[in-house]
């Protein structure tokens, strides 16, 4: 049984799904890992905030927004979140391996909807926008009411 859902509500689950996958296998290792990486509340404060900032990020990224205007802007994004994060930086391999797997998860199910879905959403308004034009016409010529 296939569930219709509308446009711009299909598109805005899409996105929601799209942020999940690129997040979830991140979110899993470090709340596994959690007590390891905050030893201290200054760690705790630092990797809450590095962590909302990566998903501020990653949400950005989901929805197809995210532009780093200049290498000054990325270094300086990079070397803040190294700071904040850095108590994550010793399982560096698992986490980018798990970011990596979030990416490909995202890429390959979610980015191929999303665009269907905008490319859909277009046409629609483009042919009831046409739709209306030629009704008018029609109307304005043979005076149809």
């Amino acid at each position: 049984m296939k569930i219709k859902i509308k446009g711009n509500i299909k598109l805005a689950l899409l996105y929601i799904c799209s942020f999940l996958a690129s997040t979830l296998p991140l979110l899993v290792v470090i709340i596994s890992k959690w007590g390891t990486y905050v030893q201290t509340p200054a760690d705790t404060v630092k990797i809450s905030i590095g962590g909302l900032m990566g998903l501020f990020f990653i949400f950005l990224k989901a929805v197809g927004k995210l532009k780093i205007p200049s290498r000054i802007i990325l270094f300086a994004v990079i070397f803040v979140m190294a700071y904040l994060l850095q108590s994550l930086l010793a399982d560096l391999i698992l986490l980018s391996g798990m970011a990596l797997l979030g990416e490909v998860i995202d890429y390959f199910v979610f980015q191929r909807m999303i665009r269907i879905t905008k490319e859909n959403l277009t046409v629609e308004k483009t042919a009831d926008a046409t739709s209306a034009k030629v009704e008018d016409i029609l109307n304005k010529h043979f005076g149809r009411s």
